[in-house]
């Protein structure tokens, strides 16, 4: 529990110091809006380039890992969103939530904790989970939410919008840009590669502190429907550290033929804490994003007990 604590620590503490800086008026009502800006679209998509331009496909092709967290992945982010159109919810919205149930906090929480548990044998299939919900999540996340905000237009205008609007979103940019380094071999200059790690290093605690600011600014401004939406939240967060680790345990141990290791390892993927990328494409398309920040907040905290639990188990 001591090791599950240092790695979740750093997480409470830059949420915290977000939280305290607005609080105290140290930053201003805009600082989480503008932080926020800065990481879409500048340092996740540098990261983004980094990851995809740096990944060695060969010995990232591990079939059933893939089939497991990706379906894994998939299965919670549909059943999230068709929830919440079934409650009148707006297209871009669910899309939103059911991101929130399904991605995982791979960068700053999984890549330690499988370190810490598996060695070095754990990298591989944690940069292929990065992958899925970074890159495969998120821009199936960004064209439904892109589809529901050109609703109102004809159907030829609508799907010209959609492609123009996802083709210019930077995250997806900065992924397809990184693929066609990888497979043109071509190398990246050293000074490009320390631009690339200054910014991407910067994407993880930029976005934690930004959702604690907007943590602080939004308790003094919720609406009267704040109740039910914190309800949402603990019913997203229930599904993020209980339902999706149960459905790929049951991917990986009776559906699919995988090695016991990594079995284990998509399970303890799976039952990650909820990371920043939901908050942040609420705020990039000004969204309401409290539902998103209390659920990676409460899963963040709780996970300290069900990772602990699940780590015994294993």
């Amino acid at each position: 529990m001591l090791n599950t604590l240092s790695i979740l620590l750093p997480i409470f503490g830059l949420i915290a110091a977000g939280f305290i800086s607005r609080k105290t008026g140290v930053l201003g009502p805009t600082a989480a809006s503008e932080l926020n800006r800065y990481v879409v679209w500048l340092a996740l998509p540098a990261l983004l380039f980094d990851i995809m331009a740096h990944s060695h496909w060969q010995a990232l092709f591990l079939p059933a890992f893939i089939n497991v967290y990706l379906l894994g992945t998939g299965i919670i982010f549909l059943m999230i969103l068709v929830w919440r159109l079934s409650q009148g919810k707006h297209l871009a919205d669910a899309s939103v939530d059911g991101v929130a149930a399904a991605y995982s906090n791979t960068g700053y929480v999984g890549f330690p904790l499988l370190f810490l548990v598996f060695g070095a044998s754990s990298q591989v299939p944690t940069t292929i989970a990065s992958i899925i919900v970074v890159c495969i999540l998120f821009s199936i996340a960004i064209m439904l939410i892109e589809t529901g905000l050109q609703a109102e237009k004809a159907l030829h205008l609508r799907i010209k919008s959609v492609l123009s609007a996802v083709f210019r979103n930077p995250l997806v940019v900065s992924s397809i840009a990184g693929v066609i380094v990888a497979a043109s071999g071509l190398s990246i200059p050293d000074s490009v590669e320390t631009f690339l790690h200054l910014l991407s290093d910067s994407a993880s605690p930029c976005a934690l502190v930004s959702l604690g600011l907007f943590l602080a600014s939004s308790r003094s401004a919720m609406p009267n429907n704040s109740d039910n939406e914190k309800r949402v939240a603990w019913v997203l967060t229930f599904t993020k550290l209980a339902i999706q680790p149960l459905l790929v345990a049951a991917l990986a141990f009776w559906v699919f033929d995988m090695d016991r290791t990594l079995a284990m390892m998509a399970v303890l993927l799976a039952a990650l804490p909820t990371g920043t990328g939901p908050f942040m494409l609420a705020e990039f398309y000004q969204r309401d994003a409290f539902i998103t920040a209390q659920t990676i907040m409460f899963s963040t905290v709780i996970s300290l007990l069900t990772l602990t639990l699940l780590l015994n188990m294993l």
